[in-house]
């Protein structure tokens, strides 16, 4: 998750403003060429760790996802592995932001679950308020293997929002999608980021907040596709990128890629809180999904 630079927008068109949009009827379809590989659910394992809002509340799968703690990418949020800023509730996860040392927490399906290629989709209901800035992204993971890290191995956020009135623009009714590589090479040396991405506006200016949304990207061969529910709004040619050193490993399938969910909260894209933020603020997260090509080349690992 890291700030970028509009370099193109892919224009939605035939689209009447808010006419007939009712995202509570949409079914996510991967689409015939592709199977569902892994699906959260997120099921109540292992034991009862709290109850919350008079519920019984149980910690994210550990066979799925780690916690982070610290202060990571920056920003004033302090990750933790508090059950209270994460936390799985009536098929549900929930991770929390709260304004008491703006702890919040950061999942990272790192080492764990991690997948080449494929359509990766989460149903989220975001946050919303200044000073937050919710995120679901996918990060290569080729260190193991090659010592390699941010930039070079790639980045894909399908969804980032920042909430309030930072650019003078009503924030949360936007969706954020971008790309993020190494321009300069290969390798670690030299390291010059490159990144594109565009935006998505709510059909009805509705916040992001206001419903649960699937968010989805398809990382294949050629392309990185980001989307909303029906609407795609990000194409990124990735076997010729311009202005850029050609190929570019990091989106031809040498490493896998992990899954992040997190909250953060402040840094200099959203901009910190302030007297009319409300707290805690939640993102809820209903499933995540990964589908791979019926006769892929290879996929997982």
């Amino acid at each position: 998750m890291h700030i970028y630079f509009l370099l193109f927008v892919v224009a939605l068109s035939g689209i009447a403003a808010g006419a007939g949009w009712d995202p509570s009827t949409f079914v996510y379809d991967a689409g015939p060429n592709y199977t569902l590989v892994w699906e959260e659910k997120f099921e109540n394992v292992g034991p009862v760790k709290a109850t919350i809002n008079g519920a019984p509340a149980y910690a994210p799968n550990p066979a799925n996802w780690g916690l982070q703690k610290g202060n990571v990418n920056g920003g004033l949020q302090n990750y933790t592995d508090s059950i209270y800023n994460a936390y799985v509730q009536n098929n549900q996860l929930h991770i929390v932001a709260m304004k008491e040392n703006y702890t919040s927490a950061m999942l990272s399906s790192w080492s764990i679950q991690e997948f080449t290629y494929g359509k990766f989709a989460a149903k989220i209901r975001l946050p919303y308020g200044q000073g937050l800035w919710p995120a679901w992204w996918i990060i290569g993971n080729a260190y193991n293997d090659y010592y390699f890290y941010w930039p070079t191995v790639g980045e894909i956020d399908i969804v980032e929002m920042i909430g309030g009135h930072q650019w003078g623009t009503p924030n949360d009714q936007i969706a954020h999608g971008s790309i993020h590589w190494n321009n300069a090479s290969n390798s670690m040396d030299p390291i010059i980021e490159g990144n594109a991405g565009s935006t998505w506006y709510t059909p009805d200016k509705s916040f992001l907040h206001n419903n649960s949304l699937v968010y989805w990207t398809e990382w294949n061969t050629t392309h990185v596709v980001i989307g909303v529910n029906e609407f795609t709004y990000t194409v990124f040619h990735t076997i010729h990128i311009p202005n850029s050193i050609n190929p570019v490993m990091a989106f031809h399938g040498l490493w896998p890629y992990y899954m992040i969910l997190n909250v953060a909260i402040g840094g200099s894209w959203a901009g910190p809180p302030d007297n009319t933020t409300v707290w805690p603020q939640e993102m809820v997260v209903d499933w995540v999904r990964v589908y791979q090509l019926k006769c892929p080349p290879h996929n997982r690992r």
